[in-house]
């Protein structure tokens, strides 16, 4: 006879999926749900908005769907497709049935574009634009310097929170360029009231009093790694570290909670082999299987009361170059089997 006792390492052990560049039908989000569930997945990151398109229904403001959620490609075919609450709903209570966790995305201050196509107050400028239809990094973003922006985020945050019963609120926080900042009147007053002597402290600022608010209903921000930069950051924010594994240990040494989900491992988007010529468009990259079981998410730099900060794994799923469902389950599988091990 034998004892066996057995638990996962980690508590978060997750995987996102970005229906903004390609939208997922709810089918698609279920099925891969239940696959998760049979590796002890337990989170599914669900990037909801993005330049490319907004994907959830927000009753407040319907433009964010019926502008916001469709881009009309180069070639004059249009993209669409977004989730009513309804179906939000629909998903959360199967993934619960599945023991998963959805944590939804509200990308800020950068990703905003669909956004702003769709309410142009948004940005600094308010120019009148359309979702974006290349891939990459978006120069035009929300304006932290107007009350209006705030007054948005917020009003959008509560009426995703009863939607999502978790914990966790995911706020993007990555990629956000800060040149729009620097020539706004707004921003610049606000940077002048707080005593800010670059704008890399607007971020902060936003981050700061999201984080307040989410607070106020029970949730707890979580952010990719540039969340980090301007200082200040209230130490009951998660950060995933994306940009390899700095952002995570610098997060750590701070006493922030952690998930690695470094590109160098878990980006599985990436080429799972170097014959390129006979495989699907991929963003590029080279993340064969045996690089994914290699992982050790625990860095060695950190002594062992820092590591316990180091709270989960993610694998993440772009989709700018995978435009239906069957290829999304190619590029996972059988990485995912290798995450679930690392997890």
């Amino acid at each position: 006879a034998v004892s066996i006792n057995d638990a996962p390492r980690f508590t978060y052990r997750g995987v996102m999926l970005d229906p903004c560049r390609h939208f997922l039908p709810v089918s698609a989000v279920k099925e891969e749900i239940e696959r998760l569930s049979a590796y002890k997945i337990n989170r599914v990151h669900w990037h909801l908005t993005d330049d490319q398109g907004w994907r959830i229904e927000i009753k407040k403001y319907p433009k964010l769907t019926t502008i916001g959620s469709q881009r009309v490609e180069g070639d004059g075919s249009i993209h669409r497709g977004f989730y009513t609450q309804e179906e939000v709903r629909e998903v959360v209570a199967f993934a619960k049935a599945h023991h998963v966790e959805i944590v939804p995305e509200l990308e800020m201050p950068g990703h905003g574009m669909a956004a702003i196509a769709a309410y142009p107050w948004l940005s600094c400028q308010g120019e009148q634009m359309t979702p974006r239809i290349i891939w990459g990094v978006e120069d035009v973003v929300f304006c932290p310097g107007k009350e209006t922006t705030f007054r948005f985020l917020e009003d959008v945050i509560d009426e995703m929170v009863p939607l999502f019963p978790g914990k966790l609120f995911h706020i993007g926080g990555d990629e956000s360029p800060r040149g729009e900042w620097a020539k706004c009147d707004s921003c610049q007053t606000r940077m002048k009231t707080q005593g800010y002597k670059k704008e890399a402290q607007l971020q902060s600022y936003l981050i700061a009093r999201i984080s307040k608010h989410l607070a106020k209903k029970g949730k707890q921000l979580i952010g990719w790694d540039e969340i980090l930069e301007g200082g200040d950051l209230d130490t009951t924010a998660v950060v995933m570290s994306w940009r390899g594994e700095g952002g995570g240990i610098e997060a750590a040494k701070q006493k922030h909670d952690v998930i690695m989900t470094p590109n160098t491992y878990l980006y599985f988007d990436y080429y799972q082999t170097k014959d390129t010529e006979n495989e699907p468009l991929a963003i590029g990259g080279y993340l064969p299987l045996e690089r994914v079981y290699g992982y050790e998410p625990m860095p060695s730099s950190l002594t062992p009361e820092e590591q316990k900060y180091i709270i989960g794994v993610q694998a993440n799923l772009w989709t700018e170059y995978i435009p239906t469902f069957s290829q999304a389950q190619y590029m996972v599988l059988p990485r995912w089997a290798a995450l679930a091990e690392v997890q």
